[in-house]
Parts: structure tokens; sequence; C-alpha cells
């Protein structure tokens, strides 16, 4: 997309937009674990009061999308997946071959938090033939397209969100698929112009908006990258910051070989599986330095490699990007991790899934197995000074 298109996109999105039917939130592809009693948590509370509704009125479809949606956002804010199964306890009455169009967004919802990519499209597909101004479904299906290495085709869904989703989703949409292709720093400015203009706009679109921000500066490699990420940090409910963004700042931390850093952020929050797996990572980079760390650092290996079990057991597929960084960067394993991390790529296809090839590709020394991510570089234009600085290594 040329730098004239990304800035029509703004203008039109700055225009005017029609309001959703739904609450637009970033689909996060980063779901992990977590085990907490939160019941009295405000936001959980009305997430039952939701289900008692929804069981006062058996056979009734709209209380249970009430339901079934609120536990999907408690679920991701949360980072855990009982709140996911209760989603779909929810909808199972009318899950069948040919189910209601908001099933069907909730089903693929689902999917994708499962990484079962292509259910997810074929739902989002229906809904789209029938409903093409559908902007949850729109929106999902771009960030499974970007997910999966395609932004160009994540692009086409997020420009058709102008003047259908609210100005500053459409053009955080545009600006993070954008962002992935050979004009990043137009992608950059189209979000921060969307950023100053939409200071009215909910909180859970302002905080995707400030963490796709930083995102694209991480990867331009920009100097105002940590004051983008500790701002949308300090974006409302400091207390219990967004999983992702957690994880995205920590990581970020990691790559700037700040582990402290990373192990303070991080120790608040540590009974998150994300927050488990990069505490671990942490401690393995200081414990050189710190072999004190090493009681604790065993006890967080056990308890990962505990939570990697049951989540077999329940016949789930433990993400692979966490796996092989865990093998990678705990285990100091870099064979066992690469044939994780080339199965994490045939799924799955962002920047920091070519980043885990090309490091245990190199720590292999089987760098000729990293070709399809080089390929894919090469294709897409994407740029990424991580990535750059660990080519230049020799």
């Amino acid at each position: 997309m040329t730098t004239r298109l990304l800035m029509a996109v703004l203008m039109v999105t700055m225009l005017g937009a029609a309001a959703a039917r739904e609450p637009y939130r970033p689909v996060d592809d980063e779901q992990v674990l977590l085990r907490l009693n939160d019941r009295e948590d405000p936001e959980v509370s009305e997430v039952w009061a939701a289900r008692k509704a929804m069981r006062d009125a058996p056979g009734e479809l709209s209380p249970a999308l009430d339901f079934a949606r609120r536990a999907i956002e408690a679920g991701r804010q949360r980072a855990d997946p009982r709140f996911m199964s209760y989603a779909e306890a929810a909808i199972a009455p009318w899950n069948d071959a040919d189910p209601p169009l908001e099933v069907r967004v909730i089903r693929a919802t689902l999917a994708q938090h499962r990484h079962d990519f292509e259910a997810a499209l074929a739902d989002l597909d229906a809904v789209l033939a029938e409903a093409p101004r559908h902007a949850q479904a729109r929106l999902t299906r771009s960030v499974i397209r970007r997910v999966q290495g395609d932004p160009q085709a994540a692009l086409r869904d997020c420009a058709a969100l102008v003047g259908v989703a609210s100005p500053l989703v459409a053009s955080t949409c545009v600006a993070d698929s954008a962002s992935l292709g050979r004009q990043p720093d137009a992608a950059l400015t189209l979000l921060q112009t969307a950023i100053e203009r939409a200071t009215q706009a909910p909180l859970a679109e302002r905080r995707w908006a400030f963490t796709v921000r930083a995102e694209i500066a991480e990867r331009l490699g920009r100097d105002d990258t940590e004051r983008c990420f500790r701002e949308a940090l300090n974006l409302g409910r400091a207390e219990r910051p967004d999983p992702y963004l957690l994880y995205a700042y920590a990581d970020f931390l990691l790559e700037m070989q700040r582990p402290a850093e990373a192990m303070a952020l991080l120790l608040p929050h540590a009974a998150l599986d994300g927050a488990l797996l990069r505490l671990a990572i942490a401690e393995t980079r200081l414990l050189p330095g710190q072999p004190g760390l090493k009681p604790a650092l065993e006890a967080r290996k056990n308890l990962i490699e505990t939570r990697f079990d049951m989540s077999r057991r329940r016949g789930d597929t433990p993400h692979q990007r966490e796996l092989a960084r865990y093998l990678l960067e705990v285990e100091a394993d870099a064979v066992a991790a690469l044939p994780v991390a080339l199965n994490n790529w045939a799924q799955q296809r962002e920047p920091a899934d070519a980043l885990l090839v090309l490091k245990a590709a190199a720590g292999a020394d089987r760098r000729e197995a990293a070709r399809p991510v080089k390929d894919w570089l090469r294709d897409t234009g994407v740029q990424d000074q991580r990535i750059t600085r660990h080519l230049a290594t020799p």
C-alpha cells in the first residue's frame, strides 16, 4: 500500500465511521494459562451476572451470546482458558452445521484461540459472504491472515473496515498490516495521527492502538520504542496490564539484553504462563552472575513443564512458539527447538516466529533450514531490526 493510499485511508476514517454492532477488540494470538480465583473482581462479576441471565432464559440466543462475549473478553484479559470453555459451552446448543451468524463469529474466535485457523476462516468466510460489513468478523479474519504471514490479504480486510468500524479500530488494523510491508514508516505515521485524533475512543481500542504503535516502533528500531510501550502500559487498569502487552514489553527488554528489568516487570504477574516462560528466560540469562537464582529457576522450569503436560492431557497442543522458546532460551537445546520452531512457522508467520526459526537454525548449525523464512522476508519486504541484527551476527 502506497503512502498516498495510507493517508487516504486515514482521511476517510477520520471523516466518519459507522457504529458497529459488537465491541471491537484486538484478537490476541498469544493465549496462555492462568489459574486464579477472582470471582470478586468487578469485571468477572459481570461475567457471572451474564451467566445467570443466560441460565434464567434457557434456549434464548441473545443472553447466551452476551455471556459468551463477556467470557471471551475476560479470558483474554486474564489469559485464562477456562473462560473460553465457558463461552464454548454457552453456544453449544446452536453449534451445528449452519448456526446463526453471531454463533459463527464466536465459534471462529474460539477456534482462533486454539490456533485452529482453518476452522476459524471457514466460519468467518461464511459470515462475510452473508454480511460483508460485519466488522468483528472482518477484524478477526484480518488478524488471522496477518498471523498466517499474508499481510496483504490482512490489509484488504482492514481497508474494508473503513466506514464500518470506529476510526481508531480501522486505522490500527490498517497500520498493523501495512507495517509488515515495504512502508512501515508510513504505517506508523498513519497510526500516530489516528491516536492523536481519537482521545475519546474506548480504553480497549486505545490500548490496542498504543500496543501496535510500540510494536511497529520496535521493528523499526526507533529510539522512542520504550516510551511507546510504557505509554501503552499506563493506559488504565495499571494493576492488571493486558497480558499480550506485558509479554511484548518483556520481550523488548529481553531483546535489549535487560533481563533484570524484564524480571522485575513480570514478577508481579508470575502466575501467567507467558510471564512464567519469560521469567525463566530472564533467570537463565542472569544465572551465571547470580547463582542464587538456580532454585527459583528450577522450580519455574518444573512448573512450565507441568503446564505443557497438562495442556497435552486436555487434548490441547501447547503453542509451538512458546515451546520452541523454552527449548531454545531456557534449555539451550537448539537442535530440539528447531523442528518445533519450523512446525510453528507452518502455522503462523509473524516476525517473532521468523526470528525464532533463524535463531534456532543458527544455534543448531543448520542455517539452511531457515530458507523458507528468508524467502518470506524477501517476498513480503518485512523490515525488522531484530532480524537485521541477528542476520548481521556471524
